[in-house]
């Protein structure tokens, strides 16, 4: 089930006839006002909410939403005509997932969709180890290797290595990566962070690309064939 909250009938109404062409089956509230008061008795596996709503905005209704015990985990992607980096950090720091700027393609909103899917459903299930192809990262003894050769890692770059795989296809602001592997402002951290990344993209070979910088916001790692 995915819940949308968006004032805009029509493109409610798209969304949720691609949704269900999709498989998944839909509810629609034009106000945050609604959606919470539905969600006190019913569970999606994702929200789909724009920014500009009337009464409670999108941001407001993420901000609710991850202090609440029964929704801090469900996923939130964002789908908005707003897309100043500002409305997009503004976003994130509330807990958002994913940004989807309007307008877009509905194959682009079904892959994102997936992919977060994905991540919710299957990725606590890996135990110890995490994966991307070849590359695997052993959390036990912080070993990294590709197709069984043992990558040389700073400390440092291990750790974001091992965030961008345990948050793929998310864009990680600045701010997140920060707070996850140096534990400081994003701001101080920001040159660090982009110094660790260009030594680590260094030692990955084919997988560099699947780190992709997100201009003014950070970074999103993405699998690929290699």
């Amino acid at each position: 089930m995915v819940l949308i909250v968006e004032d805009d009938e029509n493109l409610a109404g798209l969304v949720a006839e691609m949704l269900r062409g999709a498989g998944s089956d839909t509810v629609h509230f034009p106000d945050a006002n609604g959606a919470v008061e539905w969600l006190k008795s019913h569970k999606p596996e994702l929200i789909l909410t724009d920014i500009g709503l009337p009464g409670i905005s999108g941001v407001q209704l993420c901000d609710i939403l991850k202090a609440g015990a029964a929704t801090a985990e469900i996923p939130i992607i964002v789908i908005s005509g707003r897309g100043s980096e500002a409305h997009k950090v503004e976003a994130l720091r509330a807990g958002v997932d994913d940004y989807l700027v309007k307008p877009f393609s509905g194959r682009e909103l079904l892959a994102r969709i997936e992919a977060l899917l994905r991540r919710t459903r299957y990725g606590g299930r890996t135990g110890r180890l995490l994966a991307s192809g070849g590359l695997v990262l052993d959390l036990d003894s912080r070993r990294a290797t590709i197709a069984g050769a043992r990558l040389r890692l700073l400390p440092k770059e291990y750790d974001l290595l091992a965030l961008f795989l345990k948050r793929k296809e998310r864009v990680l602001p600045f701010f997140e990566i920060a707070e996850a592997v140096w534990g400081c402002d994003a701001f101080a951290a920001r040159t660090t962070i982009k110094a660790t990344a260009h030594r680590l993209r260094s030692k990955l070979g084919g997988y560099a690309a699947c780190i992709e910088p997100v201009p003014g916001l950070g970074y999103m790692w993405t699998d690929k064939e290699v």
